[in-house]
């Protein structure tokens, strides 16, 4: 089983992004490892719990389409963090901290770069998972002392054993 990263909206995208169970788990890792050192709004502490949190419960279930972000009135300044959030991933930014080589990371960023970059979003009224202008509870971003990452619900993703086994890519 796996997980679909999808951009519906975008005409003429580059298409799905599909990841296998162990290749989601790499994916947020490396995903929130840079968004935790770049976050400072509301909006984007709200974006990188969702990758703290990401394929921690409904494993096989975690992907989603970029519409279902709750994109604002200043969407061009979220897609820019989603962005920078990426290249930064893509630049291995933290990724000594890992407990495995991640070589696959790398396709799969620059993938879902090709899809941010060509998806154009649209403002929610109502969001599915809340409004994301509201910042998040002060619990949610205490940080791991070990990993300096948000401990959102589930605690650490590093710390978690669960999903990361040494050798998962």
């Amino acid at each position: 089983m796996g997980n679909s990263f999808t951009a519906y909206a975008a005409s003429d995208g580059p298409g799905d992004l599909y990841l296998s169970n162990g290749g989601t788990d790499v994916f947020f890792d490396v995903l929130t490892l840079a968004g935790c050192q770049l976050a400072e709004t509301p909006w984007q502490q709200n974006l990188v719990l969702l990758f703290a949190d990401g394929h921690r419960y409904s494993r096989g279930f975690s992907g989603f389409d970029l519409g279902e972000i709750p994109w604002t009135g200043d969407w061009q300044a979220e897609q820019e963090f989603l962005l920078r959030v990426i290249d930064t991933a893509l630049a291995r930014h933290g990724w000594h901290r890992l407990r495995y080589d991640p070589p696959a990371a790398a396709g799969y960023l620059a993938r879902y770069r090709e899809m941010v970059a060509a998806f154009t979003p649209v403002p929610v009224d109502a969001p599915r998972w809340g409004d994301w202008r509201t910042a998040p509870a002060p619990s949610l971003l205490t940080r791991c002392p070990e990993h300096d990452l948000y401990e959102g619900e589930a605690g650490c993703r590093l710390c978690d054993p669960s999903i990361q086994p040494i050798g998962r890519q």
